[in-house]
This record gives structure tokens, C-alpha cells and sequence, in this order.
């Protein structure tokens, strides 16, 4: 009982330190806001730069524990990417208007011009990134969503294995054919953005660090800011994977 216990109060630790780490992060970041002139717009909002720069450390955590064989760590990255992915998804219904859903831009037509020298877009989100943006979330859906359901058959076995004990084969096999895809999702996501950052000069490092666009010829919304409360749901939806599988369950 007493090791129960004391296991679960690491996990809580191990979690709180994630948290705080990404937080402090992205606090020096914030202060750099000050220095920006005020008749640039912001676009994205505080907490979704820690979503994206906790994504980004997540992920490359967990290639490196999965490569490395520390499965238990590879599992404490997994749930805080699961618990990214589910605040991102509800941001993009209530958060700002650049983290919604209804600001992404699905036109297949732009997309197919959208590398082409006379193509011109009067919105932030370009046809492809929309795309890339939402595969990528999709991908890493259902690879932590399968990791619960998969097992190494010798040291390891997800926390939901017992459920579906006849269909963890089945499981494992779509966690390591995904793995595959959030590889070249994130070559071409790197491509990406030195194309824009370099090529197009469309400053996209400046936007994803700083929050604000310096591009002025597109249309922009000035948007309320929901730092607070977008800080509020990110903590408690990488917290409640931590609860729900590792102390309820």
C-alpha cells in the first residue's frame, strides 16, 4: 500500500515538473512581447505556444525513449502528449480565433497552387499548413491513444491492456506503423518551415515564438486574449491522463 502510494506521488511529481518546466519555458518568451510594436496583431495566443513548443519536446522525448527501450518514461511522455492533444482539440472549439477549427483554411484548390511563384493568400493559415496541422493532430491521436492498448511482450504492457487483451497485437502493430508517419510528418513539417522562414521570407519562427504577425498584407482579426484560461485547461488536460491512468486505474 505504502508503495502504491508512493508511486502515485511520483507520477504526480513527474507530471507537475512537465507542466512547470514547459511553463517557465515560454515565460521568458512572454517578456520579449513587450519589445514588439504595438500595431502588429497577435495571432497565436500564449497558450498555444506552449502547446506548440511542449509538442515539440514531447515528441522528441518520446522517439528517444522508444528508441532508448525506457518504455515506463516513454509512457509519462505519451500521456502528456494525449493530454496536449485533447486541449488542443477543445481550443480549437473555445480558444482564440486563430487556434479554432473555423479559421483553418481546407481549400483544395489553393493547395495545389499554393507553392507556385504567383500564389497569394489573404489569410494566416495557408491551405497546406490547415492540412498538416490537422493530420499531424490525428497522428499523434491515435498513436497514444493505441499505446494504451499495446505491449512489448517481455517488460511492458500499456495501462488499457487488460480490456482488450485478444486485440493487443492488433494494437501494437497500428503504434508502430504510425510511428512511421509522425516521421515524415515532421521532416515535412521541418521542410515547411525553412521553405516559408527562408524562401517565402514569411517570418514563421517570429510568429510561432513571439505570438504576432509582422506581415501586413493579410487580413487580420484582433483577437481577446484567453491566456489565462487557456494556461488553466492546457494544465488540467495533461493532468487528467496522469489521474485517470495512473491513479484511478
Amino acid at each position: 500500500m505504502l508503495i502504491a502510494f508512493h508511486h502515485s506521488i511520483s507520477n504526480l511529481l513527474f507530471s507537475c515538473y512537465i507542466n512547470l518546466w514547459l511553463l517557465l519555458h515560454l515565460m521568458a518568451f512572454e517578456k520579449m512581447k513587450k519589445k514588439i510594436n504595438n500595431e502588429k496583431l497577435m495571432i497565436w495566443d500564449f497558450s498555444l505556444r506552449i502547446f506548440h513548443f511542449g509538442l515539440i519536446l514531447l515528441v522528441m522525448g518520446s522517439i528517444f525513449t522508444a528508441k532508448a527501450d525506457l518504455l515506463s518514461i516513454h509512457e509519462y511522455f505519451g500521456l502528456c502528449l494525449l493530454g496536449l492533444i485533447f486541449f488542443r482539440i477543445i481550443w480549437g472549439f473555445v480558444g482564440t480565433y486563430y487556434s479554432r477549427f473555423e479559421s483553418f483554411n481546407f481549400s483544395l484548390e489553393k493547395a495545389l497552387t499554393q507553392f507556385s511563384k504567383d500564389y497569394k493568400s489573404s489569410s494566416v493559415r495557408t491551405p497546406i499548413g490547415s492540412y498538416s496541422t490537422l493530420v499531424f493532430l490525428i497522428v499523434i491521436l491515435v498513436l497514444t491513444i493505441s499505446g494504451l492498448f499495446s505491449s512489448d511482450d517481455i517488460l511492458y504492457d500499456g495501462p488499457l491492456t487488460f480490456l482488450m487483451p485478444k486485440y493487443i497485437n492488433f494494437w501494437t502493430l497500428i503504434h508502430n506503423i504510425f510511428h512511421y508517419f509522425l516521421y515524415s510528418l515532421t521532416i515535412f513539417h521541418l521542410v515547411a518551415i525553412c521553405y516559408y522562414q527562408f524562401f517565402k521570407k514569411n517570418m514563421i519562427i517570429q510568429r510561432i515564438v513571439y505570438g504576432y504577425s509582422k506581415t501586413l498584407d493579410i487580413d487580420l482579426v484582433l483577437i481577446k486574449d484567453k491566456s489565462m484560461k487557456g494556461i488553466l485547461l492546457l494544465f488540467i488536460c495533461v493532468f487528467l491522463p496522469f489521474i485517470i491512468f495512473k491513479i484511478v486505474i
